[in-house]
């Protein structure tokens, strides 16, 4: 057994030889590769001036560098999965580059970077901790790098040689070359052509900004390919236990969760009273008033309800070994899932009776991962599950729903949504609020093309149509701006064939606000001007 182990494990160790080309020279690998994606980057975004969205691009190619140089990564399944999640982020990136998916790519490939020094970690609590001391420690790492190979270089046979030497020994190849080369050029009209076409840089603000950036794409490269090894300070999952808290007697948790399931049941109650129309509500609370008054402290509710299990119905407690304190721990919990699920029924009420924002559209997000965060506090404690798989539970779920953002085009959604359920278009909302739809750039263009094809008054008719083309305008410079995008080059591109079959509108003169209103400005009243002489008769 230990004899065929031992063959599989040389076997996987000449495969990782193999597969990592620039391993077998180590430190001048690194260094050459990440010389190479600091040009490429330079090449992309300097010279050819690529759109946004092409950082994703750059993002794979940084990917397949740190597969290069460190091989090892892909030795575990954990290592792959950190490998895909980069390069689905690097897709999101290209797809619409918001800066949620930069911020999950660059997590993503710095746990990629790590995984082969950081294995031991078991749970998202120790690898936050993990990636805070990879980042604090990043910009120093070149600099340490920088010392390792000044003291390697005293110790090597190399630092031996005299430089005077080294200077005697280059000098006549040198001089005699640059002698010889001069008068091939003077008497070579195609060289002299070739050496007249070479421009090097002017030394000018330009490129001392250039060299920065150079120097900071090439520092973050490095901190992946060479990143911080020590471990930094052990961190220990939080775990409440017994002996770290001073509980409440039994009698008195048991007390609190009769009195609170009592209040949960009446709050819920009335919700299905009022929100079903089982039950009218006052003269003076409308409907819509009544769904945003309660939706956000509601979810304070069921945050402090989970505080509360978690900080005093430990695995190991006394309260939570006991058969009462755990029934009613279960009825509280689902009663608390029931009024998340409540706080996005009112939320979505005043949506449809008002309007869809993309800070609605998140906090409905919000409101999910808090029940699915209430499900696992009460299935950890049920099932006498550890801290460290509560945390992983929910950065599962959280990672998720962040993921699925990353490839979700909030500003179209909200758009559609006003446009379908404005008043103005036969909905049952408001009146569509063209001033926020001005905010929305590109995922607003699509939805207003499509109200404009509709029967509209003509007065709206020339504010949608100011709102849109000031919208296509700021986003087709955006285009030229190195904004690139695949949504927006795709929303642009579809506005510009949808537009050409609309019949030309005259706006007629004035100015307009971000509504598309006309704005009337006032003018002075020649009676009350000022009059120098009305007001100092005796001058």
């Amino acid at each position: 057994m230990l004899e065929r182990q031992s063959v599989r494990s040389n076997g996987e160790e000449r495969a990782m030889d193999r597969l990592g080309v620039w391993k077998r020279h180590g430190f001048l690998g690194k260094l050459a590769t990440a010389a190479i994606l600091v040009f490429i980057w330079d090449w992309m975004f300097w010279q050819q001036s690529f759109g946004l969205g092409n950082l994703g691009l750059f993002g794979l190619a940084l990917l397949a560098g740190l597969i290069l140089v460190r091989p090892t990564i892909m030795s575990s399944r954990y290592g792959i999965g950190a490998i895909i999640a980069t390069a689905i982020y690097c897709t999101a990136i290209v797809l619409y580059g918001s800066l949620l998916s930069f911020v999950l790519f660059w997590t993503a490939i710095s746990i990629a970077a790590l995984m082969p020094f950081a294995s031991h970690l078991k749970d998202g609590w120790q690898w936050l901790w993990r990636l805070a001391v990879h980042g604090l420690a990043s910009p120093f790492t070149p600099l340490m790098d920088v010392g390792r190979v000044a003291k390697a270089w005293k110790r090597s046979e190399k630092s031996k040689l005299n430089v005077l030497a080294v200077t005697q020994l280059l000098a006549l190849p040198v001089i005699g070359g640059i002698v010889f080369l001069g008068l091939f050029v003077q008497a070579n009209p195609v060289l002299e052509h070739l050496f007249a076409q070479i421009s090097l840089p002017a030394l000018d603000a330009e490129l001392a900004g250039r060299g920065l950036i150079w120097f900071m794409i090439g520092t973050l490269i490095w901190t992946l390919f060479r990143p911080w090894r020590r471990r930094g300070p052990r961190v220990a999952t939080p775990e409440v236990t017994p002996q770290s808290i001073k509980a409440p007697a039994l009698a008195s948790i048991l007390l609190s969760l009769v009195v609170f399931n009592g209040l949960f049941l009446m709050q819920n109650g009335m919700d299905l009273a009022f929100m079903s129309g089982l039950v009218p509500l006052p003269d003076d609370v409308t409907l819509a008033q009544y769904a945003h008054r309660g939706a956000y402290p509601l979810i304070v509710t069921a945050l402090l309800a989970g505080l509360f299990v978690l900080v005093l119905m430990g695995p190991s407690s006394e309260a939570a070994q006991d058969k009462r304190a755990r029934r009613l721990v279960s009825a509280w919990i689902a009663q608390n899932v029931l009024l998340v699920v409540s706080s996005i029924i009112r939320t979505w009420d005043y949506v449809e009776a008002y309007s869809l924002t993309e800070l609605r559209i998140a906090a409905l997000a919000w409101m999910v991962l808090v029940g699915v965060g209430l499900a696992l506090i009460c299935w950890r404690l049920l099932r006498a599950k550890s801290g460290s798989w509560l945390i992983n539970a929910n950065l599962w779920a959280a990672g998720l729903v962040l993921t699925g953002f990353c490839f979700v085009d909030t500003r179209a959604i909200a758009a559609q949504w006003n446009v379908t359920h404005a008043k103005e278009a036969g909905g049952r909302g408001v009146e569509l609020d063209l001033c926020y739809m001005g905010t929305l750039g590109s995922g607003a263009i699509l939805p207003l093309v499509s109200l404009e094809q509709r029967p509209l008054p003509q007065e709206f008719q020339k504010r949608v149509r100011f709102v849109r083309e000031n919208i296509q305008r700021s986003e087709e410079a955006e285009l030229r701006n190195m904004a690139w995008t695949w949504s927006l080059k795709h929303n642009v591109a579809a506005a510009k064939r949808a537009v050409a079959s609309l019949p030309a509108l005259d706006l007629g003169p004035g100015d307009r606000g971000c509504d598309g209103k006309l704005i009337a400005y006032s003018m002075p009243n020649p009676a009350s001007t000022y009059n120098p002489q009305a007001a100092h008769p005796g001058n």
